[in-house]
């Protein structure tokens, strides 16, 4: 026997039927969009960035050099007449002796340097003792201005640089943080000495002479930095002192005439260098991702 209480209303069974699949629906959905999820990389904020230490040129440095210099003398000779003329009448027209040599050069040097990105601006100056000696030698007889020849003679000239200075400005680009390539140029200064021996069979034309003459020099270089402050360099230089001129009359006899040579004070210069940065810093310029 069915009981009237035993019979639903449609109303209320469709009622929940529906709620019965709503909420099968809604679990489904839960459990997709935990799969999907699953299956999607994690995307997390901006990796954060850390400076890399650089290291800075800027500051005082100071450091050691030793090369190899040379001189190149291409001087002429002089002659007056008792007059005062120069190649006069009565002068001996001898050849324009070259004189080259070279040697060692060894010396110190301090400077300062200036970073901007990646250039660099600096004063340096260095000092060094030279051993630098070149002379020349000819004889035989030469042409006479206004006919003739000389008596059978001989002509020695001889350079020495016992020293040599510079004052430079440097300016260079830094291909690497280590790598720095440079032009640099300024004053000179060195201390030279001359002779001068003009010899016949009767009379001589001796002179000598020396000093500090001051000059200019230019040239360029590389220096790489060896950990935070050591650096290592090679550079090139063109010197260039001026002139001095060593001239006399004649001993033991005076002819009135004096004879001599106008001495060419130039060469170059090649060495590397071994420097200490003082106050070495590390700024924090570059940044690179940490994951």
């Amino acid at each position: 026997m069915v009981r009237l209480t035993d019979v639903q209303p449609p109303g209320a069974y469709m009622k929940m039927n529906l709620a019965k699949l709503f909420a099968a629906v809604i679990l489904a959905s839960a459990l997709a969009d935990g799969a999907l999820a699953a299956d999607l990389p994690s995307i997390k904020g901006p990796p954060a960035l850390e400076p890399v230490p650089v290291a800075s040129w800027t500051g005082f440095y100071a450091g050691v050099n030793a090369g190899w210099a040379s001189i190149n003398d291409h001087g002429k000779e002089t002659c007056y007449t008792p007059a005062g003329t120069l190649f006069g009448r009565g002068c001996g027209l001898p050849p324009d002796e070259p004189i080259n040599a070279s040697g060692f050069l060894g010396g110190a040097q301090v400077g300062y340097n200036w970073q901007v990105n990646q250039f660099l601006l600096g004063l340096e100056t260095d000092f060094q003792g030279a051993a630098l000696k070149g002379s020349s030698f000819s004889s035989g007889r030469v042409a006479i201005v206004g006919g003739g020849l000389s008596p059978l003679g001989t002509l020695t000239v001889e350079e020495r640089l016992s020293w040599l200075g510079t004052l430079r400005g440097r300016a260079g680009f830094l291909v690497t943080p280590a790598l720095l390539l440079y032009g640099t140029g300024g004053l000179a200064y060195g201390g030279a000495s001359v002779d001068y021996d003009r010899s016949f069979p009767a009379i001589s034309y001796m002179s000598s002479r020396s000093g500090t003459r001051v000059g200019w020099t230019a040239g360029g270089g590389a220096e790489y930095a060896l950990g935070n402050n050591w650096s290592v360099k090679a550079e090139g230089l063109f010197y260039d002192l001026g002139s001095i001129t060593s001239q006399n009359g004649s001993t033991p006899v005076a002819t009135g005439f004096t004879a001599g040579r106008n001495f060419r004070l130039e060469g170059a210069i090649a060495r590397v260098g071994l420097n200490y940065r003082f106050g070495w810093a590390a700024p924090a310029t570059p940044l690179v991702a940490k994951y």
